[in-house]
C-alpha cells in the first residue's frame, strides 16, 4: 500500500483516485466473498456511495493484510489495530462499483442472497473466501460447514443450487441451535478442497480437513 498510509487526503487528490479505480476480475471474486462473509459496504457521511469494510480478530492479521493488498489501490490507510475489539480492520475508497454491489446484496438494508446470485457468484476465489471467513471443521474433523444462519431457507437453497451449477459441488442444509447452515458431505470434500485451496491463505487452512 504503500505511501497510502498517508493522512489528510484533498479532496481533489481522492477523487482522481476514485477516477482511476475500475473492480479488476480478481478484485469482484473477492468482493462477492467477503460480502457473504465477514465483510460489510458501509456507507460514506452522505449516504450516496459506499465502501469495503473489512474486521478479523488479531489471530488473523496477515489475512487482513492479504485482503488489503488485493484492494491495494483501493485502500488509502494501512489495516489498523482495534484495541477494543482485538482486531484488524481497513476501509477501502468509497466508489460506485461498490455502491452497486450493495444495491444488489442489501436492496432493503438488511444483507439477502440475491436472485441472480449464480450469475455473480461463479469464481472459486469466492468460494474460498467466504470459506476462510465463515467456515469451520466439524465436529467430526472430516468435513466442514458453512455458517449460513442469517439467511432463510430459500435463500440457503438458492446458494445450494448456485453451488451445484458453477462448481458442481453438492452441499446439503445442516440444522443447529442457530438455525440452518450449509454442509459439505464427505463424499464431497475432496472436490471442496481442489476448488479452494489454491486461494487459501496460510492462516486459513487449518480450516481444511486434512484427510477426506
Amino acid at each position: 500500500m504503500g505511501s497510502r498510509g498517508i493522512k489528510n487526503w484533498n479532496s481533489k487528490i481522492v477523487r482522481n483516485i476514485r477516477s482511476s479505480l475500475n473492480l479488476t476480475e480478481i478484485q469482484k471474486g473477492v468482493l462477492v466473498g467477503k460480502i457473504l462473509g465477514d465483510g460489510s459496504l458501509i456507507s460514506t457521511l452522505t449516504g450516496k456511495s459506499y465502501r469495503l469494510q473489512v474486521e478479523q480478530k488479531a489471530e488473523h492479521k496477515d489475512y487482513v493484510l492479504w485482503t488489503a493488498g488485493i484492494f491495494e489501490d483501493w485502500v488509502l490507510t494501512q489495516p489498523k489495530y482495534l484495541q477494543q475489539h482485538r482486531s484488524f480492520r481497513f476501509r477501502t475508497i468509497s466508489h460506485y462499483q461498490l455502491t452497486e454491489y450493495r444495491e444488489i446484496f442489501y436492496p432493503v438494508g438488511k444483507k439477502i442472497i440475491p436472485k441472480n446470485i449464480k450469475e455473480i457468484f461463479v469464481d472459486p476465489i469466492s468460494l474460498a473466501v467466504w470459506f476462510m471467513d465463515d467456515g469451520s471443521l466439524s465436529t467430526s474433523k472430516k468435513t466442514i460447514t458453512i455458517s449460513t444462519h442469517s439467511f432463510s431457507r430459500d435463500e440457503n437453497r438458492s446458494l445450494i443450487d448456485c453451488l451445484k451449477r458453477n462448481f458442481n459441488l453438492q452441499v446439503n442444509l445442516n440444522w443447529d441451535s442457530k438455525g440452518c447452515r450449509l454442509y459439505v458431505p464427505v463424499s464431497n470434500i475432496n472436490k471442496f478442497k481442489e476448488l479452494v485451496f489454491p486461494y487459501m491463505h496460510p492462516n486459513m487452512v487449518y480450516k481444511l480437513p486434512l484427510t477426506p
